[in-house]
């Protein structure tokens, strides 16, 4: 309904932000309302909320990507737009997403307000959405190496006949041996072969 909005914000709150448009005053639900500043120009992407109960929110974002993962987030089932923004708070969409494709539930239980269970339920959740998303949006992953890594490294397991459950270990062992996502990827599929052929 409202795609986006631009104007100056003349309010600022722990959670929310006051953007002033033709001398209408948006109160708008962000992640990181310390980054901005009183009266600043802005133009954020926005999502609007229906909540049953409190009607409409608005929810602003920076970026595109960070409105994305957003609405991923929530289209969880039982996960609302507090644990949405709450992931943007402490990670960036990039983290976010490598997380999910790592199936790394220490990451994302990490988040206040997500505890093992609901990390676990998150990542079930989103891990085909992701996947999906990463692929019909390849910009995603070009502009962070350890993501597209990571997503090479999976699809190309995956590829090769690996269930998901061998493809975690196999992760699990990169991250025990100090070899991480931005390692090149020829080295990290050598030596995750080498890993899984071993077991």
């Amino acid at each position: 309904m409202i795609a986006t909005i631009s104007g100056i914000i003349t309010f600022i709150h722990d959670q929310h932000i006051v953007i002033e448009q033709s001398g209408i005053g948006f109160e708008t639900f962000v992640a990181t309302a310390h980054a901005y500043n009183l009266q600043q120009q802005v133009t954020l992407q926005t999502y609007l909320h229906w909540n049953q109960e409190n009607g409409p929110t608005l929810y602003g974002f920076n970026n595109q990507m960070e409105k994305t993962v957003f609405l991923l987030i929530i289209s969880c089932s039982g996960i609302g737009p507090k644990i949405g923004l709450a992931v943007l708070h402490h990670l960036d969409p990039a983290t976010f997403l490598q997380a999910i494709v790592e199936e790394n539930i220490k990451v994302l239980s990490s988040i206040s307000g997500i505890g093992a269970k609901k990390a676990e339920q998150i990542s079930v959740a989103l891990k085909h959405k992701v996947a999906k998303l990463l692929k019909d949006q390849p910009d995603l992953t070009s502009s962070n190496a350890s993501l597209s890594n990571w997503k090479d490294l999976t699809d190309t397991l995956t590829s090769l006949g690996y269930s998901s459950s061998e493809i975690k270990s196999a992760t699990n062992f990169l991250k025990e041996s100090n070899l991480d996502a931005t390692t090149p990827l020829s080295t990290i599929l050598r030596k995750t072969l080498a890993f899984l052929a071993n077991k």
